[in-house]
């Protein structure tokens, strides 16, 4: 209980300090600050309206901005990449609490965007993000995207909102971290029934080690649009896999280093240095100004 109501007082202190005094405080005291509550940003002339669950994600886009120190550079082109985007679906695999959803959203209300969390409990904090907003053109849905329809087993199932839940059993899965069984739908047939009548022009994709496995299954569709593709990619060693799959296809790779503010443009990932977690998939022929 003391405990409890010391996080209380301190996070509400540190949202005064923010909100009345506009103090910038450090990563390394605010993480120590969350709060329960509502907060907004402003953007592409929108306000945005967040659900602070005392959360990392949260926590960091309070105290440091929508372009700060989550993803900052990562969010900052993908906000650039929505905001040109023509009439198209906008795919966010990997939704949790709805961050790129709404920045999406901001920049583009001609988009329709589909966005996929299987977690139950991070899907509700998802939806809260999300009605908490006027924006008209998110679409949300509680499954995973796979091979085939029915039951998946996710991975890293550790606290009510992990965030490390992954469909892959890959060598990093915490001991003991615990599985949960999501609802999937085949990704292929999914896109042949409802995403037919518009190009998909992006993607953004972090589902924590299992990118690569549904970015091949829908390869042919992501080349027929000439579909953008932001990726995460935790391993390094995965680089020579993925630039398997788009360097056939005339696709360029930007390494995108959210901590410095930079990124680097490369034909290829094979023996290039890990500056961050995200990178930008482009067609050749996209022009696109990294100086956003």
């Amino acid at each position: 209980m003391i405990k409890n109501f010391v996080k209380y007082l301190a996070g509400n202190f540190g949202k005064f300090l923010r909100n009345i005094f506009h103090v910038k405080l450090s990563r390394d005291i605010y993480k120590s600050l969350g709060f329960y509550g509502v907060f907004s940003v402003s953007l592409n002339k929108t306000k945005i309206t967040f659900h602070n669950f005392r959360d990392e994600i949260s926590n960091d886009i309070f105290y440091s901005g929508i372009f700060g120190n989550y993803e900052g550079f990562s969010l900052k082109i993908w906000s650039q990449l929505c905001l040109e985007a023509k009439k198209s679906y906008v795919l966010d695999i990997g939704g949790y609490s709805g961050v790129y959803s709404l920045v999406a959203a901001s920049a583009n209300n001609k988009i329709n965007i589909q966005t996929y969390e299987p977690h139950p409990n991070t899907f509700s904090w998802l939806k809260k993000n999300i009605n908490s907003n006027k924006f008209k053109n998110i679409n949300i849905n509680n499954f995973a995207l796979s091979h085939k329809d029915g039951d998946l087993v996710f991975y890293n199932s550790k606290g009510e909102n992990p965030s490390g839940f992954s469909a892959i059993n890959h060598s990093f899965i915490e001991k003991d971290a615990g599985t949960m069984i999501c609802k999937a739908k085949n990704v292929n047939n999914l896109f042949q029934k409802n995403l037919t009548d518009m190009k998909i022009s992006l993607i953004k994709i972090d589902i924590e080690r299992a990118e690569l496995s549904l970015l091949r299954l829908i390869i042919k569709r992501i080349v027929l649009d000439k579909t953008i593709i932001l990726c995460e990619i935790l391993d390094k060693d995965l680089y020579p896999k993925f630039d398997e799959l788009f360097t056939p296809y005339g696709y360029e790779s930007i390494l995108i280093d959210d901590k410095n503010y930079q990124a680097k443009r490369v034909k290829n990932l094979k023996g290039e240095s890990k500056i961050g977690r995200n990178v930008l998939f482009l067609p050749s022929e996209f022009n696109f100004n990294l100086q956003t």
